[in-house]
């Protein structure tokens, strides 16, 4: 679907910018080879921003305003056998369980970061509390998940986001699932420099730190949270569910709003927010069909 006419690079840069938001749901990426296995419930809410643009001390309005998307998708699976002998507490407790939904079919890098310092977790708490996630303990995982890159002519963009994982035991019916919440993202580009300068600008990494952290702890717009769990379905079987929301915020320049014809705030923020939605839709299936196959393989051991 076009954006406007004259502007393919604004374009890209747009996905670009749902690309890096999506950094959590791009830990799921590849669209399903097996489409019959799943069915889907889609909900699509985006959202214009509530706040005026900046205003400066002078009385003007800023150059720069806020895009604001947020989508949300529930994806089940196909049915699997339930055996009451075999713990699905054991099965979701494995080292590898939680990595093959970061995993994904594109085969993610996945790394565990097994010495958390206190910003880390700090942020981590900070994530969990604004998305309503349950607080981390000290039992959480946490992983830096690698994602494919995603190429535009003149530029290749690269992701790697940091997902916290917990395991949530205490629900009814006695099933365990998944938290997953993305705790920070960074992204990378590499090609023309005048694109990847205005990728940066338009991105705020020129105004990174040395290391490509954020220069304030205030400074994170992209929020994700994974809800992984189980459901029960008829004759003894079940199903494994992803409810998934992802909200991204993007600064964007005023002026460049005005120099494309035709563009408005609204348009923009509908595109990228059907882009988010289909982001999510794409990302989740195999996940969800790659774990459903490693429990089949569990039961038969």
């Amino acid at each position: 679907m076009p954006l406007y006419k004259g502007a393919p690079f604004l374009f890209a840069i747009a996905q670009v910018l749902q690309y890096s938001g999506s950094g959590f749901s791009s830990a799921f990426i590849a669209h399903s080879t097996h489409p019959h296995t799943v069915s889907r419930a889609v909900i699509l809410t985006v959202k214009s921003a509530n706040e005026p643009d900046e205003v400066r001390t002078d009385g003007k309005s800023s150059s720069m305003m806020t895009l604001n998307f947020e989508g949300e998708t529930s994806i089940t699976s196909n049915p699997a056998k339930f055996v009451e002998g075999k713990s699905l507490h054991e099965f979701f407790a494995l080292p590898h369980t939680a990595q093959l939904v970061l995993r994904g079919s594109k085969n993610n890098q996945i790394h565990e970061i097994e010495n958390v310092d206190a910003e880390l977790f700090e942020r981590y708490k900070r994530s969990c509390a604004t998305l309503k996630a349950s607080l981390p303990t000290a039992d959480d995982r946490i992983f830096d998940v690698s994602t494919s890159a995603v190429s535009f002519p003149g530029l290749r963009v690269m992701s790697l986001v940091t997902i916290g994982v917990k395991i949530i035991t205490k629900t009814d019916p006695p099933f365990p699932s998944y938290e997953m919440v993305l705790i920070r993202d960074s992204t990378y580009a590499e090609g023309n420099r005048l694109f990847v300068w205005f990728f940066n600008k338009i991105t705020g990494k020129d105004k990174d730190n040395a290391d490509g952290s954020l220069r304030t702890k205030n400074d994170q717009t992209t929020f994700s949270l994974n809800r992984f769990g189980v459901v029960k379905k008829e004759n003894g079987m079940i199903s494994f569910q992803a409810n998934a929301s992802l909200i991204v915020q993007i600064r964007f320049p005023s002026f460049l709003m005005k120099a494309i014809p035709g563009a408005s705030k609204e348009k923009f923020e509908k595109i990228g927010g059907e882009s988010l939605q289909k982001a999510l839709e794409d990302d989740l299936p195999a996940a969800l069909e790659g774990f459903r196959q490693e429990y089949v393989r569990w039961l038969e051991n």
